[in-house]
């Protein structure tokens, strides 16, 4: 039984490693895997669901609300190189971006200086558009 829930956990990862620009409901991870044939026995639904807190608690995924706010998404962490930097979310097409360590560092440093807040960098992520969607581009 370990075997197979290992099976299942790399397979999830795999996934949301090829697709790491994108957030998923657990309905859109389910539905990707059973599209892709490399993905001989996709986890099924409750399996992705118990996957997920063990993947939260590692830090390998990070959750955000969806655009409407009432279903929570899922998005693979960039391992180490992500505890430094902000990322900035786009809310039309749900890509995630890296902000610069020196701009993460300046905005961190700035906000502790004025309002006297400590930023946890690596945690933060800013909501907006990105470029490619103010320009109505497709990706």
């Amino acid at each position: 039984m370990a075997r197979y829930n290992t099976e299942q956990k790399r397979e999830l990862i795999d996934f949301l490693t090829r697709n790491s620009s994108r957030s998923f409901t657990v309905e859109e991870i389910c539905r990707g895997m059973e599209a892709d044939p490399r993905y001989i026995s996709p986890p099924g639904r409750s399996t992705v669901y118990r996957l997920i807190p063990k993947l939260l608690d590692e830090k390998k995924i990070r959750h955000f609300s969806s655009e409407e706010g009432r279903r929570q998404v899922y998005q693979i962490m960039g391992g180490m190189e992500c505890a430094g930097h902000m990322h900035l979310k786009c809310t039309a097409c749900g890509r995630l971006y890296h902000v610069s360590v020196p701009v993460s560092m300046a905005l961190s440093s700035e906000i502790e200086q004025t309002e006297n807040f400590k930023v946890s960098a690596g945690e933060t992520v800013i909501f907006g558009t990105c470029s490619h969607c103010l320009k109505g581009d497709k990706k």
